[in-house]
């Protein structure tokens, strides 16, 4: 996510929006650890879903917006 923002110009502090899939209930702990481990004191709106997911692989897929709030662009 952080290259995908900073190809745009943007950083972390540039989400305004985190939606979470999550494959199993289990990982929400760990998930909310991780997040404010990266985010800090940054708190964009946020929803977590548990549900299944398309590839089994994976324990979650996660879903972000993001904008330059205040400056015209």
């Amino acid at each position: 996510m952080e290259a995908v923002l900073a190809h745009h110009d943007m950083v972390l502090s540039d989400l305004v929006k985190v939606t979470t899939f999550l494959s199993d209930r289990a990982y929400r702990a760990e998930n909310s650890a991780v997040r404010r481990e990266i985010l800090g004191d940054h708190a964009p709106a946020l929803t977590v879903i548990i549900t299944g997911i398309y590839d089994e692989a994976w324990l979650l897929e996660i879903e972000a917006i993001a904008a330059r709030v205040g400056t015209g662009t």
